[in-house]
């Protein structure tokens, strides 16, 4: 059966190919329902041809594909991938899908995520040729909203991660065998800070500057991120490169801290502001850090320096963190000892600040993380997707899935 997968998936390298091109030329844009339905119709023929039973769901902003795979086996299966990107209507027809000399691949989205949206199709269409079924049930999940995420879309992955016995969220891969294997979670806070306005000048001795008390909250919502490493030029892709450091996320500080958005409605200098506020996003990769965190914030209700002033925390943790447990290990185990026998590679594990499905399914199920296609400058006007890591990557995936269904 091995060798049956492996031969199959490097014969169709070209269909895979067209595939992508065709998929990629499709505009599924985050937030356009007419086309994340036109990339999951495509989705659901290739899954209905081998034998899937798929079903789709919408809302106003996007379409949903479900396909279902059964066997004969115990173990129930959860893949994720998604159709949409960050790029509008028009965009592929603007740089439609194109293969550069170093047999890469170019067009919006095409590495995010629609060339690992291919390698699952391919995949499994692998594994269904060798006639393995030990499997209970696959469950192949295509998001519509993954880029900005909706109830909808969270909804899907709870229901069907809550069914399985493990899963493998099938987003864009690292560089040189890298997977991810922890995420951090995400909170989100508004602070609105209430004080008392007036003229700055002849009424200052019976006002209450909300800014000022609001630059004290924000330096000590400061205190509790973990410490930057060090100079950020330092730090880049290319500097860490350059001094021959192999950069798997190793310097993500544990926690941080971002004020992202800050205002008042005074526009003016001589006024002194009776309004403020701010919004922040903090980031852990542990759930006790968080707990920990989410109470210092909200404790910043009672740490008023500007005499006259309120302030008001509203929040807390919107999804949680993809932790490493001792089963995704087991997982990680596997798809690193495939990697090597059949590949000579080594695996090398990520870790992330950014959330993807996987902080989701990993609540319910033990997950492994970002085994798609390895692309580069995703969200951007060069994202590219490396096809030479197309029947290598797409392989582990499939010898991995099949040793797991049977042993999990």
């Amino acid at each position: 059966m091995k060798n049956f997968i492996k031969n199959y998936i490097a014969e169709n390298y070209d269909n895979y190919v067209k595939d992508l091109e065709i998929l990629t030329n499709i505009d599924s844009g985050n937030g356009d329902r007419e086309g994340t339905e036109k990339a999951n119709m495509f989705v659901k023929a290739k899954m209905e041809a081998m034998g899937a039973k798929c079903e789709l769901r919408y809302n106003d902003r996007a379409c949903h594909c479900i396909s279902h795979l059964y066997g004969t086996g115990k173990n129930t299966i959860f893949l994720a991938a998604h159709v949409d990107t960050v790029f509008n209507k028009g965009e592929a027809a603007k740089r439609p899908f194109t293969i550069d000399e170093k047999n890469f691949a170019w067009g919006p989205g095409v590495g995010d995520d629609k060339a690992t949206v291919v390698e699952v199709i391919y995949g499994l269409e692998a594994i269904v040729k060798a006639g393995f079924t030990d499997f209970k049930e696959i469950i192949y999940y295509t998001n519509g909203e993954e880029e900005g995420g909706s109830p909808t879309a969270e909804a899907i992955v709870n229901e069907f991660a809550a069914q399985s016995d493990f899963a493998i969220i099938m987003d864009v891969a690292r560089p040189n065998w890298g997977i991810v294997t922890q995420r951090k979670c995400n909170a989100k806070y508004k602070i609105t800070v209430q004080g008392i306005g007036g003229h700055h000048g002849n009424a200052s001795q019976e006002c209450a500057n909300a800014i000022h008390q609001l630059a004290y909250t924000i330096t000590e919502l400061h205190k509790l991120a973990s410490p930057m490493p060090g100079d950020p030029s330092e730090y880049t892709p290319a500097a860490l490169a350059a001094k021959g450091i192999v950069d798997a996320g190793q310097f993500i500080p544990e926690n941080t801290v971002n004020v992202g958005v800050i205002g008042s409605t005074n526009d003016k200098i001589s006024v002194i502001p009776g309004d403020a506020f701010c919004e922040v996003n903090i980031r852990c990769f542990k759930v006790s850090e968080m707990e920990r965190i989410n109470k210092a914030v909200h404790d910043l209700e009672n740490k008023i320096v500007i005499a006259g002033t309120k302030v008001t925390i509203t929040g807390g943790m919107v999804t949680g963190p993809m932790q490493k447990t001792a089963e995704s290990q087991k997982m990680i185990d596997v798809y690193s000892r495939i990697v090597k026998e059949e590949f000579g590679g080594t695996v090398s594990e990520w870790v992330a600040g950014g959330l993807t499905d996987g902080n989701r399914v990993a609540k319910h199920c033990p997950t492994l993380d970002a085994l798609g296609i390895e692309n580069y400058d995703e969200h951007s006007d060069h994202e590219s997707a490396d096809l030479n890591t197309v029947i290598p990557r797409t392989t582990a995936f499939a010898l991995t899935l099949a040793e797991l269904a049977e042993t999990f």
